[in-house]
């Protein structure tokens, strides 16, 4: 099978449930040493992080035509961790629930993706998000550069390839589901209290509050590069 080499990186503005974009990068060398690279990134009007997250990993695997031996990297904990540590194929073999037999958020889209690993041959590794690692920068890019943009999609979990553009008169009546009718993954921090959560639940609550940290840093880095930026004038 081909080697590939696959970055993803999600966004989300306002998480949850405001505007996101996902980005992917997908790296193959030939035989010659010829190196082939293709990116990916779209935006949505109301989404999560971590279903970007989850996005950008199925769209990358997707758009392989043939299967192949995969490394695929990604900053999300909530993605890795699902499958280096078993959780997706328990999900999968008890109905998609955990093992507090909670309905795992998401849904539709872990079931994309594990059709896609069932496909391919993919190793996940995880890398520090905003530590200078060049492609996962750029992932980071595109992810920002679509949530910000004016091409906003539905996010319905469906096929990417034939995608929903976001209207005005969707507005308010559509919400990002987690597949079960949930709104985001681990936005409410009130019901935790050491040693009651599973390592499965801390995780997904820890990545929430990354993704809540990280925003507001970029929120800071801006207000701050504004601040200053007046001294200048």
């Amino acid at each position: 099978m081909p080697d590939v080499t696959i970055y993803t990186d999600g966004a989300a503005r306002g998480n949850p449930n405001g505007p996101g974009g996902y980005g992917a990068v997908v790296r193959y060398t030939d035989a010659s040493g010829k190196v082939f690279e293709r990116e990916y990134s779209a935006g949505f009007a109301v989404t999560t992080n971590n279903r970007m997250e989850l996005m950008a990993a199925i769209v990358a695997l997707e758009n392989l035509k043939v299967p192949c031996n995969v490394t695929l990297y990604s900053d999300s904990k909530y993605l890795v961790d699902a499958y280096n540590e078993g959780w997706v194929w328990y999900w999968r073999e008890h109905g998609y629930r955990n093992k507090q037999g909670d309905a795992v958020k998401n849904t539709e889209l872990w079931m994309r993706l594990l059709a896609q690993t069932d496909r391919h041959e993919v190793t996940f590794e995880w890398v520090k998000g905003h530590n200078g690692h060049p492609e996962n920068e750029r992932c980071d890019e595109l992810a920002t550069t679509a949530a910000d943009g004016d091409t906003l999609y539905v996010d319905d979990g469906g096929d990417l390839r034939d995608p929903v553009l976001y209207t005005e008169k969707q507005g308010g009546a559509k919400s990002a589901s987690d597949g079960n009718g949930a709104a985001g993954a681990g936005a409410d921090f009130s019901d935790y209290k050491p040693g009651t959560l599973s390592k499965e639940a801390l995780f997904e609550k820890i990545e929430a509050l990354r993704n809540r940290i990280d925003e507001e840093m970029e929120l800071l880095e801006r207000m701050e590069e504004e601040y200053y930026s007046q001294d200048e004038e």
